[in-house]
C-alpha cells in the first residue's frame, strides 16, 4: 500500500547519471564498464579494460537486476553530461520505497520508471503514486 508521504517531488530537467558496475560474476570476468544512463537506457559507457569511452548509436535499455552499481564520476561520460540539452516538458518526481529512492519521469505524457519493475512490466506502484499524488493536487 502506498501512502501519499512517500512520494516527494524533485524537479530536474534530465536523470543523466554514472554508474560504475560492481556485479562480481560467476564466471570469475571482471567486464563491469562504467555507464552513462538515462533512467534506464544506456547512452554511453568506457570500457573496463581501456577506459574508452563508445558512445550508442540507439539507447539500450538495461536490465540491473541481479547487478551491483555505484554512481561514480568519469571524465569521459561527464563530457556528454555537460553537452546534453535540457529536456523540454519533462518533470522528474523522486519517490521514497522502504529503503531505496527511484524516479519517475514524466515526459510528453508518458511515464518511465528506474526500478526495476518498471524495466520488466513497463508498469510500477512508483507511477502510480505519482499519478495519484498529482491527480489530488488539482
Amino acid at each position: 500500500m502506498l501512502v501519499d508521504r512517500q512520494v516527494y517531488l524533485c524537479y530536474t530537467t534530465s536523470m543523466l547519471e554514472i554508474l560504475k558496475e560492481t556485479t562480481i560474476w560467476s564466471d570469475g570476468s571482471n567486464a563491469n564498464h562504467t555507464y552513462l544512463l538515462d533512467g534506464t537506457k544506456i547512452i554511453a559507457y568506457a570500457k573496463s579494460s581501456d577506459d574508452s569511452v563508445q558512445v550508442l548509436k540507439t539507447q539500450i535499455k538495461i536490465d540491473k537486476r541481479y547487478r551491483t552499481f555505484v554512481k561514480t564520476k568519469h571524465p569521459g561520460l561527464e563530457k556528454f553530461i555537460k553537452n546534453t540539452p535540457a529536456k523540454s516538458n519533462t518533470r522528474v518526481f523522486k519517490v521514497k520505497s522502504k529503503t531505496k529512492e527511484y524516479f519517475v519521469e514524466l515526459s510528453d505524457y508518458n511515464y518511465t520508471c528506474t526500478c526495476t519493475g518498471f524495466s520488466f512490466r513497463g508498469k510500477c506502484k512508483h507511477i502510480t503514486a505519482v499519478v495519484e499524488k498529482q491527480q489530488a493536487g488539482k
